[in-house]
């Protein structure tokens, strides 16, 4: 591996997209551990991480929505809010059913960002650019709900001319929305019910071409990461 990333070898973005509660998080840190093992040291041919999340870490707690705070049993009398979908949050929780609804009578929600938080996820996109620009691999997980997201993160990773590789992470929806009771904890980590079942159908609609694809209801993070590995050892080989 030391060979293909490192000298004047353009920077490598290995692009992890899928639904709320699929499992990319823990996948992408199994991944970044395994592909420092095989740098064994060297700087530059290790991956550092990034994410959506990095823009949710960003908000102030007085930024969240209302409904997500009260679904948390939270206190709202500090919040910026004052009422639901007033444009102060920095995202709201919207209410999104598709029109074949396989799922009657259970909420279908999608992550609406305001205008405010809309352009600091786009600064943590152009980021990831500007650190491939200085030749730092990267990890990115991502949570492509929408098709301007899918298009933003291509135009800087083409723009910086970064050799990407598409992983799609899958998991059954029974799966995911257990995942997503367990993780509704009161943090930012938490997540509404009904995000991940939208999330699902959103994040891999935009027709995105897969190095390789990941059903994490059915395989091991171990087994995963194999199998990511024997893909991008195999797309490194014919780019280089």
């Amino acid at each position: 591996m030391d060979s293909k990333t490192g000298g004047g070898d353009p920077p490598i973005a290995i692009l992890v997209n899928g639904g709320s509660s699929s499992g990319k998080s823990t996948l992408c840190r199994a991944l970044q551990a395994r592909l420092i093992e095989l740098a064994d040291g060297a700087a530059e041919s290790s991956f550092a991480s990034v994410a959506f999340d990095d823009f949710l870490l960003m908000i102030s707690p007085k930024h969240y929505p209302i409904s997500f705070v009260e679904a948390q049993g939270g206190d709202t009398s500090e919040l910026v809010s004052r009422s639901f979908n007033d444009g102060r949050a920095a995202w709201e929780y919207l209410e999104d059913r598709p029109a074949a609804d396989a799922y009657e009578g259970k909420p279908y929600l999608r992550l609406e960002l305001s205008s405010w938080g809309r352009q600091i996820l786009r600064g943590v996109h152009e980021s990831w650019g500007l650190h491939l620009q200085l030749g730092t691999h990267l990890i990115i997980d991502h949570f492509l709900q929408n098709e301007d997201w899918c298009a933003e993160v291509l135009r800087v990773l083409r723009g910086v001319e970064a050799r990407t590789f598409l992983v799609g992470v899958f998991c059954d929806v029974d799966e995911m929305e257990r995942r997503e009771a367990y993780r509704s904890d009161g943090s930012v980590e938490g997540r509404p019910l009904g995000l991940a079942r939208r999330s699902a159908d959103l994040c891999h609609a935009h027709e995105l071409k897969y190095d390789v694809q990941i059903h994490t209801d059915r395989q091991t993070t171990g087994e995963a990461v194999d199998l990511i590995m024997a893909a991008f050892e195999k797309a490194t080989d014919l780019a280089s």
